[in-house]
């Protein structure tokens, strides 16, 4: 179902200025005038009224949603409509939380898909104003009613959003991507492995939403239908079986659009600027429109992006990092060597060629002068949990598998990573794949956050069983490391 905005600009211009307007003459008193004010005043009491004895036939979330979006520019939203700063969901495995509560509405498109195994249930954190609400389990179909992925989305959907970029490596074809080098189904390396719509509005500002589903979202206008569909749970790919994640955060000034737009040229993400389906650009300022149109190029670089943006947590500023295809590094490693040498926990789609969790002082022959910083400790969780039920956290097309990329800090600083990336790829250890494979040689982007409260609710969701460790423990830092790991390396499997 799509939501026609209705602006209330006229009204709100008379009243809020105490506009005048004469009355009859018949009417006139001692004052000659009635402000109109008075009668706005009246109006809304009636109005308030009616849409209260209405409430359970119309919910308020239109006029939630008017009240959100008075700027201009489209912002994160909860399921009621509320704006905040950022939302993170995370829907788990279909065989851990099975199916949804409410109905798949199928609003952006498609039709309700007869997939054996799929969840849409999903655990949510949210933040306003640093204040950040502890995670928990909603049980209603995610994508499909009264919920964040869904209010946020329709916003682009719907035509309110005056400009979107929606890029993903997984469209199956629907859009064929008109691109050098050239997409089939899929857009493989040196193309970046990173999914997700942003929209902002004339005055530059609007949101971002990292998604980890392939084939979701395909289409951000309504005219332009999908035959693949275009709503979760309602696309002809299975892409709700397997855990995924999603990211919304607010872009709170016309420059923090200009640096994500420049992260994700860095991180070649896939998308078409002369496809009107996946990029709109009606109005706002020129730069961003410049930088939009930029899109779907692979860039030649090697050198990684680091942006700080204008949303705060109760602690610190939101960060973001982005993977060149050009860098052939481990991503997490880069991450963690980028955040200081950080300690991190993954959750990602691990598969072959699978990269193994490392110990504090490890540093991969994939590795590159870039980096001032050895990699921390790297883990690679194998299993979750959340409210008792375990899930595995391992990639495959089963329905106990993880598709989301997520990792937390394992010690100092509080941080949580939402990530476009998986722990797949070469640390550059004898008998390891190329430094170029799978996810080393392609890009993503990395948002983190440091909240104790998001902390907290990833570290419990993430806890379980960790990968094997390889490699040795070296306390040597680059670029020394380069000449010591060709004659010194040490290379044994390690316990964890």
């Amino acid at each position: 179902m799509c939501f026609e905005m209705v602006s209330n600009d006229a009204e709100a211009s008379l009243c809020d200025h105490g506009a005048q307007i004469p009355r009859p003459a018949a009417a006139k008193g001692k004052g000659g005038c009635l402000c109109l004010k008075m009668l706005c005043g009246l109006f809304r009491i009636v109005l308030i009224t009616h849409a209260a004895s209405l409430a359970g036939a119309f919910p308020m979330r239109r006029l939630t949603e008017l009240g959100a979006r008075s700027s201009g520019s489209p912002v994160p939203l909860l399921g009621d409509g509320s704006p905040v700063d950022w939302w993170f969901a995370f829907k788990p495995t279909a065989e851990a939380f099975p199916n949804c509560s409410s109905q798949l509405t199928c609003e952006f498109g498609g039709d309700k898909s007869a997939f054996k195994s799929w969840s849409l249930q999903y655990v949510l954190a949210s933040s306003k104003s640093g204040r950040t609400t502890a995670m928990s389990l909603h049980s209603d179909c995610l994508g499909n009613g009264a919920d964040p992925v869904s209010r946020t989305f329709a916003q682009v959907y719907s035509g309110i959003a005056a400009n979107y970029v929606i890029w993903n490596d997984q469209f199956y074809g629907d859009p064929l991507l008109n691109v050098k080098p050239k997409c089939g189904r899929v857009c493989p390396a040196p193309w970046g492995h990173s999914k997700g719509v942003m929209a902002w509005g004339e005055d530059g500002t609007g949101f971002v939403m990292q998604v980890s589903t392939p084939d979701w979202p395909g289409s951000g206008s309504k005219s332009k239908t999908r035959k693949q569909g275009n709503t979760l749970g309602c696309c002809q790919a299975d892409n709700i079986r397997v855990a995924q994640h999603f990211f919304a955060l607010r872009l709170a000034t016309s420059y923090d659009t200009h640096l994500v737009l420049q992260a994700l040229q860095r991180a070649s993400v896939a998308t078409d600027p002369s496809n009107n389906q996946l990029v709109k650009l009606s109005s706002g300022p020129a730069d961003l429109a410049s930088l939009a149109k930029q899109l779907g190029v692979v860039q030649q670089v090697a050198e990684p992006f680091l942006a700080t943006l204008s949303v705060k947590t109760a602690r610190s500023q939101i960060r973001l990092l982005g993977k060149p295809s050009g860098l052939h590094v481990p991503p997490w490693h880069m991450v963690s060597s980028l955040l200081g040498g950080q300690p991190l926990r993954t959750a990602t789609w691990w598969d072959r060629p699978e990269i193994n969790s490392t110990r504090a002082g490890f540093v991969p022959g994939c590795w590159s002068s870039h980096f001032k910083s050895a990699p921390g400790e790297v883990q690679v969780a194998l299993t979750g949990q959340w409210n008792g039920e375990k899930f595995s956290l391992r990639g495959n097309p089963s329905s106990n598998s993880n598709h989301a990329k997520l990792g937390v800090s394992l010690s100092g600083t509080k941080l949580a990573v939402l990530g476009d990336m998986n722990e797949q790829g070469s640390l550059g250890m004898p008998g390891d794949e190329p430094c170029s494979a799978s996810q080393n040689g392609r890009g993503g982007l990395f948002f983190v956050v440091e909240d104790d409260q998001l902390h907290t609710g990833l570290s419990a969701l993430m806890r379980g069983e960790t990968a094997d460790y390889v490699g040795g423990q070296l306390s040597c830092t680059w670029p020394a490391f380069g000449f010591l790991l060709l004659k010194h390396g040490s290379f044994e499997r390690l316990k964890p």
